[in-house]
């Protein structure tokens, strides 16, 4: 009869017990193996962590396959005979056809990415800059227990925890994973920055008095609008009453704008847009433009 607990740290303390070196791991509802393993071909360092997947489920059958493969695998490595090329033919066909595999839903994702937004220089730097660097944070597996460990990676109250945990919401959405990452995201807000000055109409009216040409008419829409710098660039505005501004492009997309003063609008005719004189290729660039070239 056999007595022995199939739960994972039942498994784990008899693997420590017998100074296997080799650890079970739950990831998900799946089973892996963490130990120090030599690189995989191709990479050039030391032994290091890492994790081999087993795809299997975390069950009790699941638990007893996981403990003999682990004593298996920590005899290899205790000999020096374990081999990568072994394991990562199956690894790789676990992972292919698992549904929880976070490269084949980036790849998803990045697809709906592209058919929403268009394929452009613009919106190619914005996958690599602003979607990268969040997916670079994930494991194998998408679950929500790597998205919540992918978030822990960040500083808390950070601007870069904000717009990682933004990232990652919208991929565990897009893969249907519940998961609620606003805990997580911090107090970085409008309550942590200092409050700006605002001037006066009289002041706004005479600070435009001081550029010229091209900039006079950022100017001016800037103030009316109130746009993101980036935005003046892809903008147009109609002749006529209300003198709505169209967005044509952004950050946030499309949207419309009416002015805060119509009589603004009237006397700089800002209807009459000049040549922009600067190129960049991300919004961001496009408003650091703004910020550096628009005369203090």
């Amino acid at each position: 009869m056999n007595s022995k607990k199939w739960t994972l740290d039942e498994v784990n303390a008899r693997l420590k017990a017998g100074n296997i070196g080799v650890v079970v791991y739950q990831r998900g509802d799946r089973l892996s193996l963490r130990a120090t393993f030599p690189p995989k071909p191709g990479i050039d360092k030391p032994p290091y962590q890492q994790l081999l997947s087993l795809g299997i489920y975390a069950n009790p059958a699941g638990l007893q396959f996981a403990e003999s493969e682990a004593k298996k695998v920590g005899g290899l490595l205790a000999q020096g005979k374990f081999e990568w090329s072994e394991y990562l033919v199956k690894e790789l066909a676990i992972t292919e056809n698992t549904t929880d595999n976070a490269k084949l839903w980036i790849e998803k994702f990045e697809a709906d990415y592209y058919n929403r937004k268009g394929k452009t220089p613009i919106t190619e730097t914005t996958w690599k800059s602003d979607y990268l660097p969040a997916w670079r944070l994930l494991e194998d597996e998408l679950t929500p227990e790597t998205i919540l460990a992918a978030a822990s990676q960040v500083p808390a109250n950070t601007r870069k925890r904000q717009l990682v945990c933004e990232k990652l919401t919208a991929l565990a959405k897009f893969a249907n994973i519940n998961i609620d990452l606003k805990p997580y995201t911090g107090n970085y807000g409008i309550s942590e920055t200092t409050p700006r000055y605002i001037p006066s109409k009289a002041e706004i009216e005479s600070n435009r008095k001081l550029f010229k040409n091209y900039w006079q008419w950022a100017y001016g829409v800037l103030a009316t609008y109130g746009l993101r710098p980036h935005e003046i660039f892809f903008c147009e505005i109609s002749s006529e009453h209300p003198y709505l501004l169209k967005v044509n492009q952004g950050k946030t997309g499309y949207r419309e704008v009416y002015p805060y003063y119509l009589e603004w609008v009237k006397d700089w005719e800002l209807w009459n847009q000049h040549p922009s004189p600067c190129t960049a290729k991300t919004f961001k660039e496009y408003g650091q433009r703004v910020t550096i070239l628009l005369p203090k």
